[in-house]
């Protein structure tokens, strides 16, 4: 799959402008045409309000333009009153994938998308930012397998970043009795991607229950990996997303480029 178009929520807030210079940093290196959204939810329809919201839509695209004016390819922009993340649901139509910040159960959901459900639901790969600025330039990627759907399609999806980089870690957390039958599923998968012109290697890591994610994030750090690339987990509760354990710790955690594909 190519990406030739990444939707990004624009925020006007003390971030914004780190969040868009990674963001055209991502489109520079994926040759992506850039989707700008101002999205915001109101309490009413009072004009005040609705006032209110077109002043923040336009100090957003007002930043967007500044940070993104030098891409070869011009920038879109679009506005919805509306809550975040059905914004972006519903414009997620118009692109490939989806470039995010992330957010925790404290972000408020009238100005801010929740980071689960733009990955369980969106339908499109979602990249998300770093806390910390830094240059989208993937040369090490660790891929988390598990012999699920979400993780073969992560793979699919993300096969041009997998074809460029210059190594590619895949990672496999398990229990002591699963080590045998793992180590067999990561001889397939480095197979099919040395097929694919992907310079691969394997580990398969014992852990306990519930440590996978922990451990996923060690590795990254010990391998220096530039981008994790994983299948994103959870179920729906109440109208909320209940996520995975390795799907929330690698939303939370902040310290790299995570690409999660539902």
């Amino acid at each position: 799959m190519s990406f030739r178009s990444l939707l990004t929520h624009v925020v006007n807030d003390r971030g914004c402008n780190a969040r868009l210079r990674m963001t055209a940093s991502v489109a520079r290196a994926l040759g992506a045409a850039v989707i700008g959204l101002g999205a915001l939810a109101t309490f009413g329809d009072s004009p005040i309000e609705l006032e209110c919201a077109q002043a923040d839509f336009e100090a957003a695209r007002r930043r967007f333009r500044e940070q993104l004016g030098d891409l070869a390819t011009v920038p879109a922009w679009r506005e919805a009153v509306a809550p975040p993340s059905d914004a972006i649901l519903m414009h997620a139509r118009a692109a490939d994938i989806i470039v995010s910040y992330r957010t925790s159960w404290r972000s408020d959901p009238s100005r801010y998308a929740a980071s689960g459900a733009l990955v369980m639901e969106s339908g499109l790969p979602v990249l998300l930012l770093p806390h910390r600025e830094a240059e989208f330039r993937p040369e090490t990627i660790l891929l988390a397998w598990k012999n699920t759907r979400e993780t073969r399609q992560a793979i699919s999806n993300a096969l041009p970043l997998l074809q460029s980089a210059r190594r590619v870690l895949v990672v496999a957390v398990c229990g002591a009795r699963e080590i045998e039958t793992v180590e067999q599923e990561l001889a397939d998968v480095e197979s099919r991607l040395v097929r694919q012109s992907v310079k691969a290697t394997t580990l398969a890591e014992v852990g306990a229950p519930g440590s996978a994610g922990r451990k996923l994030l060690r590795i990254a750090e010990t391998d220096r990996s530039d981008l994790i690339v994983a299948g994103g987990y959870g179920h729906s509760r109440l109208r909320e997303w209940a996520l995975g354990g390795v799907t929330r710790d690698l939303i939370a955690d902040g310290r790299r480029y995570v690409l999660l594909v539902h």
